[in-house]
């Protein structure tokens, strides 16, 4: 079952790293992953995209959505890539997906 504090530490991300990039505070965020307190949804809804995982793994459902459990392979960088690109607009995901292809096209082993 993975917790609030499982999530993040996944991610590779402090509790102040993660407090910093949701806006939450640091407290707040202690408290939820303590168990004391529960985030509301639009909480959970932004730490599962931060965490890059579903609202379903992050509550700990055991019913946790199967193309979420082949993440959990991406190494650290590739997470961070997944993660940045879902704070994109669409114009930036759009331009990541061009950079990206370009780079594995001069950088690639293919």
């Amino acid at each position: 079952m993975t917790t609030i504090k499982d999530a993040r530490k996944r991610a590779g991300l402090t509790q102040s790293q993660a407090a910093k990039k949701s806006g939450i505070p640091l407290g707040t965020l202690r408290r939820w992953e303590q168990g004391i307190n529960e985030p509301p949804i639009e909480a959970i809804i932004m730490l599962a995209n931060l965490y890059s995982v579903s609202t379903d793994e992050l509550l700990g459902s055991p019913y946790a959505r199967i193309e979420y459990s082949s993440e959990r392979t991406l190494s650290v960088d590739e997470r961070e890539l997944v993660r940045l690109y879902r704070q994109c607009t669409p114009d930036g995901r759009r331009y990541m997906l061009e950079v990206a292809k370009t780079t594995a096209s001069m950088f690639g082993g293919k």
